[in-house]
């Protein structure tokens, strides 16, 4: 008598999470990055997209207004030739004199705490998840995403603090603008 072939029959649900590890398995290997999405609208595209350029010594639009509960991908592009920052917080009542007194008062009352989830993100290269965000480095010919959802209305001051050399920063040089959220 002939050995039975063996049949396997798998009900709905072990299938169900085989598919989903695979599917994990693959957004871990890179293979599918989007598998990461969040409700700040990696996957599904959020409702406003607006590009930010930086160069020497400037932003580009040097005034962002931004609606207060619709999502953002803000696209931020170093076209320049030295690495910058991008940075929003509160105009501080008298300007800071030096770097580390910038960075200090950026870390404490930056725009992205207190907001919910922030998507930092970058095609292929990067994603980070974060609730709180003082500074995006960029460097010269990279591009990054911040997908979030604006709540705090407002006027902010968006700014590059990194030093020129010496007692200068590239916010001093021009580097700096308006982030409006209504």
């Amino acid at each position: 008598m002939a050995p039975r072939p063996l049949r396997f029959r798998a009900n709905r649900r072990v299938l169900g999470r085989l598919v989903m590890m695979g599917l994990l398995g693959a957004g871990l290997m890179g293979l599918a990055p989007s598998a990461f999405a969040s409700h700040t609208g990696l996957l599904f595209g959020a409702s406003t997209r607006l590009v930010v350029t930086m160069s020497e010594y400037k932003f580009s639009p040097s005034k962002i207004t931004l609606q207060a509960g619709q999502s953002v991908d803000l696209v931020i592009e170093n076209k320049g030739i030295l690495s910058h920052a991008f940075m929003v917080y509160p105009k501080p009542a008298t300007p800071y004199k030096g770097v580390g007194d910038w960075w200090e008062y950026v870390m404490a009352k930056t725009y992205f705490q207190n907001t919910g989830e922030i998507m930092l993100h970058n095609r292929g290269e990067f994603a980070l998840d974060v609730t709180r965000l003082a500074s995006v480095a960029v460097e010269p010919g990279k591009v990054v995403t911040l997908t979030f959802t604006p709540t705090k209305r407002g006027t902010f001051e968006i700014g590059c603090q990194l030093s020129t050399g010496g007692a200068g920063t590239h916010f001093k040089a021009g580097m700096g603008g308006l982030f409006v959220v209504k």
